[in-house]
C-alpha cells in the first residue's frame, strides 16, 4: 500500500533544506494534517511547535519552512483546573527562559534562536506557567475549524545512579573515552527516560539512534551500560571511527528525563522509522502520537543533570 510520509519535526525539514535531488515520482499530496512538537518540563514554560505536514518529495526553501508554520491558532494548556492560553511568539520575542526551554528540547544553539533572520522560528508559549514535578498537563489546539487534545504528565525523577569513563577497547586512541552508567530502577512498572548528552559548549543533543529506555524488562533492577554520546537530529552520515565517544578535556554533562509511557513510545516508535530508513511508498507509518486529531507530541519532561570531566 503507498504511502507518503510526512516529517514531524520543521526541524529536520529545515536539516534537508540544503540538500538537492531530482525526482519523478508522482505521489498522490495526501491530507495536510496539524502537526505538535510540545513540551513542558519542571522550572520551564511551556513550549509548542506547531506546523503543517510536509510530504518528503516538496521542494524546501525559506519561504516554505517558515510557511509549514500554523499561525493565529488557539493553543491552551489545563493543569489544576486553571487553563492558561499560550500566545504565538516569533524568535524576536524570545525571553531568555524561553530560548532555554528551546534550545534543550530541539537541541539548538541559543544564537539561532536570537531573531537574526537565519531562520525563522514561531512557537505557542506562555510565562503564567512553569512546570512542576509530579502534575498533569492537558493539551488543547483550536484551528480553522480542527481540534487537536493530548495529556502528559512530569514524572518524579529518577536521576543516574553514578556516571563513570573507559578506554578505548584499541590502545592507540587512548585520547578517546567510552562513557558509561548506573541507572536503578523504581520497583514500579512504566518507569521511562530519554536521554540528551552536552559536549563542551555544544547544545544537548539526544542519543543518535535511541534516545529511550524503559524498565517492561528490568523493572527494580540496576543497568550498567554505555551512554552513547548525542548527535544532532538529521544528522545523515556518523563517523564511525568517532562515533559515541569523548575525549580527553571534554565537559559531558548528561540530561536526564523521567517521561510517561505514552511520551516514551512516541520517541522509541519514530526513532525506530528512522532506523529502519523505511522507504515512502513502503509500510505505514508506526510511530505512536500522543495528540488526538493530528501528529506528533506532547510531553512532559522530569530532568536531572549530570557531569563528569574527562580528565
Amino acid at each position: 500500500m503507498k504511502k507518503l510520509k510526512y516529517i514531524l519535526s520543521i526541524l529536520i525539514l529545515f536539516l534537508l533544506a540544503g540538500c538537492e535531488e531530482d525526482l519523478t515520482l508522482d505521489i498522490p499530496a495526501g491530507e495536510e494534517k496539524l502537526v505538535v512538537e510540545g513540551h513542558i518540563e519542571q522550572g520551564l514554560p511551556p513550549v509548542v511547535m506547531l506546523t503543517r505536514s510536509v510530504p518528503v518529495f516538496t521542494a524546501t526553501s525559506p519561504d516554505a519552512l517558515e510557511d509549514a508554520f500554523v499561525h493565529n491558532a488557539q493553543v491552551v494548556v489545563t493543569n489544576g483546573g486553571q487553563s492558561y492560553v499560550l500566545k504565538e511568539i516569533a524568535s524576536p520575542g524570545f525571553s531568555e527562559s524561553l530560548k532555554e526551554a528551546i534550545a534543550l528540547q530541539f537541541g539548538l544553539p541559543p544564537a539561532l534562536l536570537n531573531g537574526n533572520g537565519q531562520f525563522p522560528f514561531y512557537v505557542y508559549s506562555t510565562d503564567e506557567l512553569v512546570g512542576e514535578i509530579g502534575e498533569s498537563y492537558g493539551l488543547r489546539i483550536s484551528h480553522e475549524g480542527r481540534v487537536l487534545t493530548s495529556t502528559t504528565t512530569i514524572p518524579n525523577l529518577n536521576p543516574i545512579d553514578s556516571l563513570w569513563l573507559m578506554p578505548h577497547p584499541d590502545p592507540a586512541e587512548d585520547s578517546l573515552k567510552i562513557l558509561y552508567y548506573r541507572y536503578v530502577d523504581p520497583d514500579t512498572l512504566g518507569n521511562s527516560v530519554r536521554y540528551f548528552t552536552k559536549r563542551n559548549q555544544e547544545p544537548f543533543y539526544p542519543g543518535l539512534f535511541s534516545s529511550v529506555f524503559n524498565d517492561e524488562l528490568v523493572n527494580g533492577g540496576t543497568i550498567v551500560f554505555p551512554l552513547d554520546r548525542g548527535e544532532p537530529r538529521g544528522q545523515k552520515e556518523v563517523n564511525q571511527e568517532l562515533y559515541s565517544y569523548f575525549g580527553k578535556g571534554d565537559t559531558i554533562i548528561v540530561r536526564w528525563a523521567a517521561i510517561d509511557l505514552a511520551h516514551f513510545r512516541f520517541w522509541n516508535t519514530l526513532e525506530g522509522e528512522q532506523n529502519s530508513n523505511g522507504s515512502p511508498i513502503g509500510s505505514p507509518n508506526t510511530t505512536r502520537s500522543n495528540i488526538k486529531g493530528g501528529l506528533g507530541i506532547w510531553g512532559g519532561y522530569g530532568v536531572s543533570y549530570h557531569r563528569i570531566v574527562v580528565d
